[in-house]
C-alpha cells in the first residue's frame, strides 16, 4: 500500500519524519483554523457595518447621539449630513459613498470573504486528511517495527 502525501512516498519516510511531517500538519490546520475565526469575525463586522448604514438612513441631520471612541467608551455627538458617509476601505484609505452604496460595499465585502472561507475549509480538510494518512502510516511503520523487535527476541531466546 503505497501512501502518497503531495507527491511524496509516506512509505518511504522514516518514523522520524513522519512524526515531524505529522507535526507540520497540525501545525498548519491550528493556523488555518485560526485564520478561518479572523475571517467570521470580519464578517461580523462588516454585518454591523451595514445595518449601521442601513439604521443611519432613517434619522435626520442633528440628532443627538453617542459616538464610539472605542469599544467602551463613547462621547457626545450630534448627527451631521447622512447623504455621505465615509467607508474605510483599509490602508488608510477612505471612500465617500452614498449610505446605500456603503450596504452594497459591505455586502459586497461579507460574500467575498465568505467565499475565501469556503476555500479555506476546503484546505483545511485536506490537511486534516493529510494528517490522518500520515498518522496511519506511522501507525503501522511501528507495529511493523514491534514486530520484528518480537521476532528478533524470539529468535534470540
Amino acid at each position: 500500500m503505497a501512501h502518497r502525501q503531495g507527491g511524496m512516498q509516506l512509505d518511504s519516510l522514516s518514523p522520524q519524519q513522519l512524526q515531524g511531517l505529522s507535526e507540520q500538519l497540525e501545525s498548519d490546520v491550528q493556523q488555518l483554523t485560526e485564520s478561518l475565526a479572523n475571517l467570521q469575525k470580519a464578517v461580523g463586522r462588516y454585518h454591523t457595518s451595514g445595518r449601521a448604514l442601513e439604521g443611519m438612513t432613517l434619522e435626520s441631520e442633528g440628532k443627538e447621539m453617542l459616538v464610539p471612541l472605542t469599544s467602551s467608551l463613547y462621547v457626545p455627538g450630534v448627527l451631521g449630513d447622512t447623504s455621505k458617509v465615509l467607508l474605510d476601505v483599509g490602508t488608510g484609505y477612505f471612500l465617500e459613498k452614498s449610505p446605500e452604496d456603503g450596504v452594497d460595499y459591505c455586502k459586497r465585502k461579507v460574500q467575498l470573504v465568505r467565499d475565501n472561507m469556503e476555500k479555506l475549509i476546503e484546505v483545511i480538510s485536506e490537511k486534516r486528511k493529510q494528517s490522518t494518512q500520515v498518522q496511519q502510516v506511522f501507525t503501522q511503520k511501528m507495529q511493523m517495527m514491534e514486530q520484528a523487535q518480537a521476532k528478533a527476541a524470539e529468535i534470540g531466546a
